[in-house]
């Protein structure tokens, strides 16, 4: 990431946010990717419509998920330690992404594992992991043969395709950036949010306010198209930058064009996840052994454990 400029002034990352002339597409081999969070102009707008129908489908979350969540915590309460991670946000995360794509096959732990590693394609900005596009075509195969459920996100899309509104490969990648972002973002917002209730049980008393306190992307990135100051520097076609969304900025759910589209969601699914967590946690509850994880973009937790003192 050394050859990013990272934005330090809120009014100048806002200011790049908004600016409609800053690209979201690294160029290069990704400039002509069918991916919506690298995307622009009427594309983007069109893509973004249907995208934006996927999610209303779940807005308000049905009771039915709502319960499902409540019922998968349940069994902590009984527990004298259990990972946040892999007791607690995953498998909420996992349920709401099934959800929001509506297939009638679950989502196997094969396959959250290679949504996880799929980086929702953002590794382009800066080099990835070796790996990433075979875990995103693995995903997309799973999406492409699934049964979609009646009225559900995917039976949307397909039905989009159908109707010339979204393009074949559009069709093949959008299901895995929208599992991405309802499943692996969820999953590392979850688990900060739960350590931080953890280490902070007033927070409870603005659930909301610590939602969009917690970004569980690190940046936004933005490619110069054409040469402009900003932020006491002249920048020239080419250059990037980096707009950091983390703590303080009131930016979790970023802003302008491509401000999360399924943030209703997300709060939704903190409200009731983080309160659910709450009536378990005591003050005898202390994390151990927490591990972060170390992705350029996506900030989260690999492994937390919940203890009760002795």
């Amino acid at each position: 990431m050394d050859d990013f400029f990272v934005l330090d002034d809120p009014a100048d990352r806002v200011k790049a946010l908004r600016d409609r002339e800053l690209s979201s597409n690294p160029g290069g081999a990704a400039a002509e990717t069918p991916n919506l969070l690298l995307m622009d102009g009427a594309d983007h707008r069109r893509l973004r419509a249907v995208v934006k129908e996927v999610i209303a489908l779940v807005e308000p979350l049905p009771e039915a998920v709502l319960a499902d969540l409540r019922i998968a915590f349940s069994p902590l309460k009984s527990l004298r330690r259990f990972d946040l991670v892999a007791d607690f946000a995953r498998p909420a995360a996992a349920r709401v992404t099934e959800a929001v794509l509506g297939t009638v096959e679950p989502l196997g732990e094969k396959l959250l594992t290679n949504l996880s590693e799929t980086a929702a394609n953002l590794d382009v900005w800066s080099g990835g992991p070796a790996g990433a596009d075979t875990a995103a075509l693995r995903v997309a195969m799973f999406f492409l043969k699934a049964t979609a459920v009646e009225g559900g996100g995917l039976a949307l899309l397909r039905e989009a395709h159908e109707a010339g509104r979204i393009t074949e490969d559009e069709l093949m990648i959008t299901p895995v950036m929208l599992a991405h972002a309802a499943y692996e973002n969820s999953m590392n917002f979850l688990a900060l949010a739960g350590l931080e209730l953890l280490r902070r049980p007033d927070v409870l008393d603005d659930v909301r306010g610590l939602i969009h306190e917690i970004a569980p992307t690190r940046f936004a990135a933005r490619r110069v198209t054409a040469p402009f100051s900003l932020a006491g520097k002249d920048f020239t076609t080419g250059d990037k930058l980096a707009i950091p969304l983390g703590p303080d900025t009131e930016l979790a759910f970023g802003l302008g064009r491509h401000t999360c589209p399924g943030s209703r969601v997300a709060v939704a699914e903190g409200e009731v996840a983080l309160r659910a967590l709450a009536e378990i946690l005591t003050p005898d509850h202390v994390a151990e052994d927490v591990r972060y994880k170390t992705h350029a973009v996506f900030h989260g937790v690999e492994r937390a454990i919940v203890a009760l003192r002795t």
